[in-house]
């Protein structure tokens, strides 16, 4: 579902941004990869982008996007060009030859803070936001960016949030649904909801990659004994980092920046939260999976890697593995 519009219409985004620029400016945000994997058919979106002639051996994630901005309304796309998919220049240039608006930002391989800076401002100038409203939305952003923080917290320390209820409460950061009040108001009573409940049992499992799009995972390994206490990227997403500066904020964000920018992050809270294993998940016809080399020889504890494709339930392969894979760090354990 797109979340309502504001008075300047929606803005959608390839993946993660800096959103607080979006809201100073009055327009409501819109990350393409919710809606399109948290549609009743998400299949749709890709069979509308291979009926306009993409590829089959092109990420689904890619026509996915394409397929949600050709059925939503949307006043731009910012479409992020260094730091995320590969293919999304490509997708640039179809949706400007079909006539959307689109605003290019990168986010710097090298983490150059002169030129992250010089793109957030690009992006500022493009939109137009007032000083008054940014001071505002940052302080908001402030708040609902500290129950998050909290949610992800109770899910290892306390145990009582879920590997999927943190899943999704940390991947719709991206945009809060298009109202961060709303979304900080509905974190709060979350918090408190789950503060009742008893310590959940399992293994500690991490997850890194990005979000599936496999529907069913998080429940199952739930349901073989395992318990996810980590989300790699979705927590990424969120922004964990206490700073009043924008760039240093998104210089510390590490999905933009490649595998070492994350392996420091991972290594961290693999001991943290006392991880015995990790589920790496990545999409078939992505760059990433390639990052998967380096991660098995320099993460500490066992990984199953899994892949998935098309937007669909788990399948009984996979179930299989993860089982198998959960038993195996039971036994570890004891």
């Amino acid at each position: 579902m797109v979340p309502a519009q504001s008075g300047k219409g929606t803005i959608g985004f390839t993946t993660t941004i800096p959103v607080e620029i979006i809201f100073a400016a009055g327009y409501t945000p819109c990350d393409l990869n919710n809606i399109f994997v948290e549609d009743p058919d998400p299949q749709h979106f890709v069979d509308r982008a291979e009926h306009d002639g993409f590829p089959h051996s092109i990420c689904t994630w890619i026509k996915g996007i394409y397929g949600v901005i050709m059925e939503h309304e949307v006043e731009a796309v910012i479409t992020v060009m260094e730091g995320d998919c590969s293919n999304t220049q490509a997708l640039a240039e179809i949706l400007r030859y079909k006539g959307v608006r689109t605003i290019p930002f990168s986010f710097p391989y090298d983490r150059d803070a002169t030129i992250l800076s010089r793109e957030i401002e690009k992006l500022r100038k493009e939109l137009s936001p007032d000083r008054g409203s940014s001071l505002r939305v940052e302080k908001e952003m402030t708040v609902v960016r500290s129950y998050l923080e909290e949610i992800d917290s109770m899910t290892w320390s306390e145990r009582n949030v879920t590997g999927a209820e943190n899943h999704l409460w940390l991947v719709r950061s991206s945009d809060m649904l298009g109202d961060m009040v709303k979304y900080g108001d509905a974190a709060a009573e979350f918090i408190a909801t789950a503060r009742k409940r008893e310590r959940m049992e399992g293994i500690p499992i991490g997850y890194i990659g990005v979000p599936p799009i496999i529907a069913g995972l998080y429940e199952f390994i739930q349901e073989v004994g395992g318990h996810v206490v980590y989300n790699e990227t979705q927590r990424q997403f969120s922004i964990p980092y206490h700073t009043p500066d924008i760039v240093e904020r998104y210089l510390l964000y590490t999905y933009p920046y490649g595998i070492f920018a994350r392996l420091e992050d991972i290594s961290r809270e693999i001991e943290r939260r006392g991880i015995k294993g990790i589920i790496h998940y990545v999409q078939a016809f992505c760059f990433r999976s390639i990052e998967d080399v380096i991660l098995r020889e320099t993460i500490s504890v066992p990984i199953l890697t899994i892949e998935g494709d098309l937007p669909r339930v788990l399948d009984t392969r996979t179930k299989n593995r993860i089982e198998a894979f959960v038993e195996m760090l039971e036994v570890r354990k004891d």
